[in-house]
């Protein structure tokens, strides 16, 4: 296992290296996803796994990616606006302004199918029902917040020749 401290675009991508590329909630970052399915895609070993969560598209699309609330302060429902306008979102997370990228459901499969992956499992997370009990928890099953991907990279052509 190898550890670099660098933004993911940066990163230098050795060819046909790992067995296994994991990213969690990076990619909801990257402007241009695309790209870095393709750099994933080389330094993945044949048949190699790309696993990923990043926020999901109905999340992202969220207007200030918060709740509209009730006038007594529940949360009424999910705006979403621009859906399928990508690009820069902007949101206050954890006491800070944070810059997010929106991609569309359609950019990400399609990103990763056209760039030599396989799709194996997507999932939108939910929470379990053993945490139904927690205040606010219920309202997590009215909109995704989550997308969870698991990809592998497909053979090619040059590959099955050897």
């Amino acid at each position: 296992m190898e550890y670099r401290i660098c933004g993911i675009e940066e990163y230098e991508y050795p060819e046909n290296t790992w067995d296994c590329v994991v990213s969690n909630l990076a990619l909801h970052y990257i402007e241009n996803i695309e790209i870095i399915f393709q750099k994933v895609h080389r330094t993945l070993k044949q048949r190699g796994t790309f696993l990923f969560n990043i926020e999901h598209p109905v999340f992202t699309a969220g207007v200030r990616q918060d709740w509209i609330y009730t006038n007594d302060g529940k949360p009424k429902y999910w705006p979403v606006d621009n859906y399928f306008i990508s690009g820069e979102r902007y949101t206050y997370f954890l006491g800070c302004n944070v810059v997010k990228q929106h991609h569309t459901l359609t950019q990400i499969v399609m990103g990763l199918l056209n760039n030599g992956f396989e799709l194996n499992a997507v999932k939108e997370a939910m929470p379990p029902q053993k945490m139904m009990n927690i205040p606010g928890i219920k309202d997590e099953l009215r909109r995704p917040m989550m997308l969870l991907v698991k990809a592998t990279a497909k053979e090619t052509a040059e590959d099955k020749i050897l």
